[in-house]
């Protein structure tokens, strides 16, 4: 008698689905930012210096045209007041002819001389110092502070991740037959 074994082998197979990643965007980041500039505001007033030299001017003879004609007027008024003088002289002194007092020689040498001599005072070089004075200047000034604020967002990274994934299954189970063959 024969015996025939027959063996069929048991095949495993699987499946695989292969695992994928997939990545969008970089997470980079893009410089954003806002500012607000600073202000300087500044107002300035120059200082300056007056010189007042009237006075000098007014000791060599170059005046104003107002103080010209006060020197005018009060020159005027002691003329004026001398005149006044001389003649009322003249006449107390004519009032006195009766205690034998002649005039008339006095008042002749006083009015061909006297009356006529003058001193001359020329001034080229004023002899009073100008009035200087400072006036302090000013700065007012107000700053605005500027600033700056960051708005940098960094770019989002998406990742979609599939795992991978075997499936293992049995395509074939093992399996033994056994035949009995009689010879006949």
């Amino acid at each position: 008698m024969a015996i025939e074994i027959n063996t069929t082998p048991m095949i495993i197979d699987w499946n695989v689905k292969q695992g994928n990643l997939e990545q969008s965007g970089n997470g980079k980041k893009v410089l954003s930012l806002e500012t607000q500039e600073p202000e300087l505001e500044m107002e300035s007033e120059q200082p300056k210096i007056s010189i007042d030299q009237t006075e000098c001017f007014s000791e060599v003879g170059l005046k104003n045209i107002k103080a010209f004609m006060d020197d005018a007027v009060s020159y005027g008024m002691q003329a004026l007041q001398l005149g006044i003088d001389r003649i009322v002289q003249d006449g107390n002194s004519w009032s006195d002819i009766h205690i034998n007092n002649d005039p008339i020689p006095d008042q002749a040498e006083r009015n061909a001389y006297e009356l006529f001599q003058h001193e001359f005072n020329y001034a080229g070089i004023p002899t009073s110092r100008p009035k200087i004075e400072l006036i302090k200047g000013d700065i007012n000034y107000n700053v605005k502070r500027g600033q700056v604020s960051n708005q940098t967002q960094s770019e989002k990274v998406k990742m979609d991740y599939t795992p991978w994934e075997v499936n293992y299954f049995v395509k074939q189970y093992s399996s033994i037959q056994f035949r009995f063959q009689r010879k006949e």
